[in-house]
């Protein structure tokens, strides 16, 4: 919460100060794409060790009606090739959301209609089919209901004894790091035994949290939103065969055709950090006919051909630092002076779930 606490400040203060507006011109590029995952309303629960995934409908809301005051034009994902390849146009900034949560139709549809601002869904489609688990999010609501957890189905040795809140935070950073290492086809059928072993209804779980076909639907019929692939069982691709990652990605962009009537053109990587993709994978992706690929890696888009259109770098809004402030010292672009495009900075690291305080997510 320190390291939280730190970067919140240095953001605010870079914004506050006028420095990130001084050094925009120069750094801000032609513009961002923003990365979120799940826009709902805040709750007060004391155990919740995936909030950075989620913002409020309210912050959405002021962010984009704040850009806009700003001069800043909404895009849809389409529009990206061209933008970055031509010199002309103002900063524009596009809006993306990983994993397809159901709060993306019950809250933020509403939010992007009214302020017609375009957004992409990027879709799991195992998720929507109740086929996959997000095992993030099966494994907080485990450790929110029980004082003691068996942690060998997640490639842990003994139960986990958790007699406070702060054991249930350690646990939750212990056993991700733990699962994070088991052998990639194993992880979906260890969740699924992990839920079993301790009772969770995993059926109530995806259906209060991820949309199936009909809500996705409802979605897509939105002429502000954008179906991207996010493969079939959100595995870390780096860690496959080179088969069983273009399955992945090919099955899971096959399913939205089947169920949607169009086959993706966008894609976006699961957890998407320096440790979860690479060369290969944005060649491969290319290779499928992707005409964008995003990362979670940290960065603006400078336009100009500098950017790779399969290795895309995104601005997350993350729930840590829901404050215009820091937004906006993020899409100042000065934070990331320095680094590669995508490559991560003190202010939004390409992170692991063990890292919780990053500023970026892994989703």
């Amino acid at each position: 919460m320190l390291r939280r606490g730190l970067i919140k400040y240095a953001l605010v203060t870079l914004s506050s100060s006028g420095l990130a507006n001084v050094m925009e011109p120069w750094t801000g590029g032609r513009g961002a794409i923003l990365m979120l995952h799940r826009v709902r309303p805040q709750h007060n629960k004391p155990f919740q060790p995936n909030a950075h995934l989620e913002v409020t409908p309210q912050f959405v809301d002021e962010a984009l009606q704040n850009l806009r005051r700003r001069g800043t034009e909404f895009i849809s994902i389409d529009e990206i090739p061209e933008r970055l390849a031509s010199p002309r146009g103002g900063r524009f900034m596009v809006v993306t959301l990983d994993d397809a949560s159901l709060d993306n139709l019950t809250y933020g549809l509403d939010v992007f209609e009214s302020n017609d601002c375009p957004f992409t869904v990027y879709v799991t489609s195992g998720f929507v089919d109740r086929t996959a688990l997000p095992w993030w999010v099966v494994l907080e609501q485990v450790i929110a209901s029980r004082a003691i957890v068996d942690a060998r189905p997640l490639g842990g040795n003994s139960a986990e004894v958790l007699g406070s809140l702060q054991h249930k935070r350690r646990a939750f950073v212990r056993l991700s790091s733990q699962f994070k290492m088991l052998p990639e086809p194993e992880k979906q059928s260890k969740i699924q035994d992990f839920a079993a072993m301790h009772g969770l209804n995993v059926d109530a779980l995806m259906n209060n949290n991820f949309m199936n076909w009909k809500q996705l639907q409802t979605l897509a019929e939105s002429p502000l939103a954008t179906i991207g692939g996010h493969t079939l069982s959100h595995p870390n691709l780096s860690r496959l065969k080179p088969s069983e990652a273009r399955a992945e990605i090919v099955l899971g962009a096959e399913r939205l055709e089947e169920k949607l009537g169009r086959y993706p053109d966008h894609f976006a990587y699961p957890y998407g950090d320096s440790e979860a993709v690479e060369k290969t994978m944005f060649e491969l992706v290319e290779q499928l006919g992707f005409a964008t690929a995003v990362t979670t890696r940290g960065g603006i888009l400078k336009g100009e051909g500098r950017e790779h259109l399969t290795a895309l770098p995104r601005v997350s809004l993350n729930g840590y630092y829901q404050d215009i402030r820091a937004l906006r010292a993020l899409i100042s672009g000065f934070p990331y002076i320095g680094h590669s495009a995508g490559s991560g900075t003190l202010f939004q690291r390409s992170s692991g779930p063990a890292r919780r305080d990053a500023a970026s997510t892994r989703l």
